[in-house]
């Protein structure tokens, strides 16, 4: 019996440093708990962070209503344009030559109408109306040859080559509005919950070493993604947790003068 009991105390001592030295009590901690410690110690300091991206609060990419082939790029990536301006064509003689008879039908439509007899009025009304529909339809196909800017940027990618045949709704030009710059940061699940509109944040443009000042607008109700990872308890076994990640949207107080859209910053939030 002696030898018996002094064999399970063995088993018991071998069983407690499986983990590479020491007792029970120095267990490594669950991949859960690791998972989130960084998110309590940061909680502890008053403070969370996260990566980000500084994008533009208006961004349009720019098609041609009507497709043909190319017949002028008036600008180029890198430019600034006014609300309004004309931007690129294409070759719009067929429109035109379109437009041109819908005019003429719309006209005859309107005599046959106004000279009828009343009784006749009724069936004419209804030619009238698909006249007009299809002389409405003409004016957009021309205008649809021609891309304005919707409003006042700075022209960030061009598609569009003379001679090059463009698809009707196909993007030719990506308009940027470079004066309405924000940043968007993913923040944990856990970060996610201890932030606010309004809440203090420090933004560093990790290129341009700069840092400004910026408010929390916006934290997103349902998440943007989720990452898995797994991690192993002493060998032994194999856990795994998902980690939540929340778009945030910041504010910046200030604009560093070599700012551009799609900058990487780290965007840091007070909590305290």
């Amino acid at each position: 019996m002696a030898l018996g009991v002094a064999g399970v105390l063995v088993l018991g001592g071998v069983t407690g440093c499986s983990g590479g030295g020491g007792g029970a009590d120095a267990a490594e901690p669950s991949a859960a708990a690791t998972a989130t410690a960084p998110a309590t110690a940061a909680a502890e300091e008053g403070a969370v962070s996260a990566s980000g991206t500084v994008e533009s609060a208006r961004v349009r990419t720019l098609a041609f209503a009507t497709g043909g082939v190319i017949t002028a790029v008036k600008t180029k990536a890198g430019k600034k344009v006014a609300k309004g301006a004309l931007l690129a064509t294409v070759d719009a003689t067929v429109p035109t030559e379109s437009l041109n008879a819908a005019y003429t039908a719309y006209v005859a439509a309107q005599d046959s109408y106004a000279d009828a007899k009343k009784d006749q009025k009724k069936q004419l009304y209804a030619a009238l109306v698909q006249a007009r529909n299809a002389y409405r339809k003409a004016q957009r196909e021309v205008e649809g040859t021609k891309i304005y800017a919707p409003f006042a940027g700075t022209v960030t990618s061009v598609a569009a080559t003379v001679d090059a045949e463009a698809a009707a709704g196909s993007t030719m030009i990506t308009l940027t509005d470079m004066r309405n710059l924000r940043v968007t940061a993913d923040f944990s699940e856990a970060d996610a919950t201890l932030l606010k509109e309004g809440q203090k944040a420090t933004i560093t443009f990790d290129s341009l070493g700069e840092s400004v000042k910026g408010k929390v607008l916006t934290v997103a109700p349902t998440p943007v993604s989720a990452e898995s990872t797994s991690a192993g308890g002493g060998g032994f076994q194999q856990s795994s947790t998902s980690v939540v990640r929340y778009e945030v949207l910041v504010s910046l107080g200030s604009r560093p003068a070599k700012i551009r859209a799609g900058m990487p910053v780290t965007v840091e939030v007070a909590t305290g």
